[in-house]
């Protein structure tokens, strides 16, 4: 019965996404941006990930020289990611080791050129709070050059926080968001 649950309550969030995703808007990526700021929930999973990855693809030299960084919106005090987090990135080639979250703040907003969030309520939130730095926010999973690709639905549109879940669930949250990110990296400078 609770799969059921699941299964139907799943349908209906994707058919709200498959409505609501195609109205947000983003604006025009900078053809050169100097630097980057990644930005989830808690600032433990997906947005350093999504740094420390950029980072490593710079050095391969798939980019000019971008300051990469990261940040949350909802950080009391500064957090290690979480044990799966490390072990998964690290197939990735990605160290979240000594990685400790830190907090948004309009210092931040006005440091960076593009402000990149994992979800559509993280992407609003910026924009309430940021109103007056429209322009440099962004949706990560809209940055994707082929649009969102083979996701539907809610994962269109959202990369799903994988804190608290098993191994798997950071597997494909990074898998996600590499994939965006490559994506993003193609299409910048063009």
């Amino acid at each position: 019965m609770r799969a059921v649950a699941r299964q139907l309550k799943r349908g209906v969030v994707d058919l709200y996404w498959t409505f609501r995703g195609p109205c947000i808007r983003v604006p025009a990526i900078p053809a050169n941006p100097r630097s980057v700021l990644f930005v989830c929930k808690g600032n433990i999973c997906r947005s350093p990930f999504a740094e420390h990855l950029a980072s490593n693809l710079q050095r391969q030299g798939r980019t000019p020289e971008i300051k990469f960084g990261s940040a949350g919106l909802h950080v009391s005090k500064p957090l290690s990611s979480p044990e799966h987090a490390i072990q998964v990135a690290r197939s990735f080639g990605v160290d979240l080791e000594r990685h400790r979250s830190q907090s948004m703040s309009l210092e931040l907003v006005e440091s960076y050129d593009m402000i990149i969030a994992m979800e559509a309520w993280q992407y609003a939130e910026l924009r309430s709070s940021y109103d007056q730095h429209q322009e440099k926010l962004f949706l990560l999973p809209l940055l994707d050059s082929n649009g969102p690709g083979k996701e539907r639905g809610y994962a269109a549109f959202n990369i799903q926080d994988p804190y608290g879940g098993p191994a798997g669930a950071f597997e494909k949250c990074f898998e996600r968001i590499s994939q965006c990110v490559e994506k993003w990296f193609e299409s910048i400078g063009r």
